[in-house]
């Protein structure tokens, strides 16, 4: 391999793991053995990338943990839905739970015990084992807790965890206790930046600032910006842009209304980071079918690129999909137009291109624009058809 090669996979190697730390703030060679070596390896260039962002790379033992600090109380949230309130309440609750056990295992069947008194003390949330939803949430907190490397399963097999959850029988398997990584997720100083936030000087802050907006969300939009930060992004553009495809390895697509990172596709941390958007899916096809209707008559916003789309014309929108489209759509999606709106909504928020307000209308994002409905035609004509084809017809 030539000095040039090896430099290359080198540079590559430290951008996967930046964006998986990105993916996996809490790194363990148990939980993350994919990535733990690669973030031992370049752990000095790691620590100097986060530090532009305004974050810290710190290390307990075997536990790496990416601390994101607040910014003026605030973080970039990438998007997406978070998991269930009920499960992010069980995890915290066990890891307390988990600070006072004296041995380094435990079963799923003595966390529930113990989850059970303590909130019944300390009046939390309600907790009934003998309910299966309960169950379910507490198996969805543990796993958690086993993504950042706070436990890790002995499960033998996966059917002992299923009775558990879904009858209530045995001890739901056991689990090892890194304390190592328990002390990284329950320290509390983020929270309290958070809470209580603490008065920054934003224009020291500034390039933190839009460097995060960009590689955690991954796009930044100028007219959100204030004048100051506006005026900021467009003498610094250059830098800014070369700084986050450094630290990234992907490539910032660069328009008036948008910044957008697009991250490679031969890495797994990468391919995982991207939005799967659109997908060969019914909920894809009828999310683009939905942006394509409603871009001409959503009405332009005061900010460059949003959209404001009226609930009542999105529901119209969404009949009239289901009406004229109906035998190109699934089972699911042929419940009802109120189907196909929801799952679409759902495509599309997770994919970072609506916002939904609280009285239902959609905000499109400048994102939006990036994509149309896809209408598939024949390999042997260049016509458009009658009846433009789903994305799961096949091409003759």
């Amino acid at each position: 391999m030539s000095m040039g090669s090896f430099s290359r996979t080198d540079t590559e190697a430290k951008q996967a793991a930046f964006v998986g730390l990105l993916q996996h703030p809490q790194v363990t060679p148990w939980a993350t053995p994919a990535l733990f070596p690669l973030v031992v390896r370049h752990e000095g260039e790691l620590s100097t990338w986060v530090e532009r962002l305004g974050y810290h790379l710190v290390r307990v033992d075997q536990t790496y943990r990416l601390r994101r600090i607040p910014l003026g109380g605030t973080v970039a949230m990438p998007h997406g839905f978070p998991p269930s309130r009920r499960a992010r309440v069980l995890a915290l609750v066990t890891a307390a739970i988990l600070e006072d056990q004296r041995v380094d295992s435990i079963t799923l069947q003595e966390i529930s015990d113990a989850v059970r008194q303590f909130v019944a003390v300390h009046e939390l949330l309600p907790y009934d084992p003998e309910v299966r939803a309960h169950r379910r949430g507490l198996v969805e907190g543990v796993r958690l807790l086993q993504d950042h490397g706070v436990l890790e399963s002995r499960v033998l097999t996966e059917e002992i965890l299923t009775s558990w959850e879904q009858q209530g029988i045995g001890i739901g398997g056991g689990y090892l206790i890194h304390r190592d990584a328990l002390v990284q997720l329950v320290d509390t100083r983020n929270v309290e930046l958070a809470l209580n936030p603490q008065v920054s000087d934003p224009t020291a802050t500034r390039s933190q600032r839009i460097l995060r907006q960009v590689v955690e969300t991954p796009a930044l939009y100028p007219g959100l910006l204030s004048e100051e930060d506006h005026v900021y992004l467009t003498r610094q553009r250059s830098q800014l842009v070369d700084r986050v495809e450094e630290m990234t390895g992907g490539t910032v697509e660069v328009r008036s209304d948008a910044w957008i990172l697009v991250l490679p596709d031969d890495n797994e941390f990468a391919r995982a980071s991207n939005i799967a958007f659109p997908d060969t899916t019914a909920d894809a096809w009828v999310a683009l079918a939905m942006l394509d209707a409603l871009v001409p008559l959503c009405r332009a916003t005061d900010v460059a690129g949003y959209r404001h789309c009226a609930s009542q014309l999105v529901d119209d929108t969404a009949k009239d999909l289901h009406t004229h489209r109906g035998s190109q759509l699934t089972v699911a999606l042929q419940e009802s137009p109120a189907a196909v709106r929801q799952r679409a909504q759902d495509k599309l928020v997770t994919a970072g291109l609506l916002e939904v307000a609280i009285t239902g209308d959609w905000i499109l994002t400048p994102a939006a624009a990036r994509y149309r409905d896809a209408h598939l035609t024949s390999a042997t004509t260049t016509a458009r058809p009658e009846a433009p084809m789903s994305l799961f017809e096949e091409i003759p």
